[in-house]
């Protein structure tokens, strides 16, 4: 079957692995497992036992529990209501860049009928053709990293909408018609009546960051359903700072990947891997 998940068990280990600095040849002696083994399972080539997921687990410092159900593909997190805040609508727009699915959000406030737009998913003409489906303005662009795959085509929706864009101030900035609006921690944007609050998650970037209103909080590339982004800036720090700043948060709170399905900050506490604490 199609397992839904941005990142499998293969996935998941070679992260840890890596955030660890851990060669396959290191890891596979010191746990005892082959290289050949451990290569195929890091490739989907062959399906670990339990015995396999203990070890990894323990010497990763993983959850050995949650990292069994990912391997057997018996989770997934619950689908989002669609109508889960009468104060706001989110709709997913999903491309594919280089084999991958990558996702951008349109963001309604339904009390003011004003749009923002998370990320572009490098897909400009279908995000602009989803923003004039609503026939209303758009107030806001919002970045959560500078990576091409979420702000691809910037420039392209930027022409056609007269809108600021915003990206933290710690990240590089990409090609933009316009300056962009350099934000911090804790800064708030507003979109109608919705505020939408800045929330720094460095690791996966320099300047990462989620943006949150209400019980809604696009996260980016920080944390994935059952999983976390590659951490090219820190493996250590993009875990502590999805802990503080995202599983800090009411289990209710809805969590709006770059990638994978939508999920809760109640499900990644009992069934992410990376955080065994839970």
């Amino acid at each position: 079957m199609s397992y839904e998940l941005e990142d499998e068990f293969g996935d998941i280990i070679k992260k840890a692995r890596k955030g660890l600095n851990l060669s396959i040849e290191k890891l596979a002696q010191e746990i005892q497992i082959s290289h050949t083994q451990l290569s195929k399972m890091e490739s989907y080539s062959i399906k670990p036992t339990v015995e396999h997921v203990n070890k990894l687990a323990k010497r990763l410092g993983l959850s050995a529990k949650k990292l069994q159900l990912i391997a057997e593909e018996n989770w997934s997190p619950k689908p989002i209501p669609i109508d889960h805040d009468s104060k706001l609508s989110v709709l997913r727009i999903s491309n594919n860049v280089n084999g991958w699915p990558v996702h951008a959000y349109v963001l309604k406030c339904e009390k003011s009928k004003q749009l923002a737009i998370i990320d572009t998913a490098a897909n400009p003409k279908m995000v602009i053709e989803r923003v004039k489906g609503y026939g209303l303005p758009l107030s806001a662009i919002l970045l959560t990293h500078a990576h091409q795959d979420h702000v691809g085509g910037l420039s392209e929706i930027q022409q056609v909408f007269d809108a600021p864009t915003y990206i933290h101030r710690n990240e590089p900035q990409p090609t933009s018609e316009r300056a962009l609006i350099l934000v911090s921690h804790g800064d708030i944007i507003s979109v109608g009546a919705l505020s939408i609050r800045v929330v720094d998650i460095p690791g996966h970037t320099a300047g990462g960051c989620a943006f949150q209103t209400r019980n809604t909080v696009f996260v980016g590339d920080s944390i994935f359903a059952g999983s976390v982004g590659n951490a090219f800036l820190s493996y250590d720090d993009l875990l502590n700072n999805i802990r503080k700043s995202i599983l800090s948060l009411p289990n209710d709170i809805y969590l709006f990947p770059g990638h994978g399905p939508s999920t809760t900050v109640g499900e990644e506490k009992a069934h992410n891997p990376f955080f065994a604490e839970f």
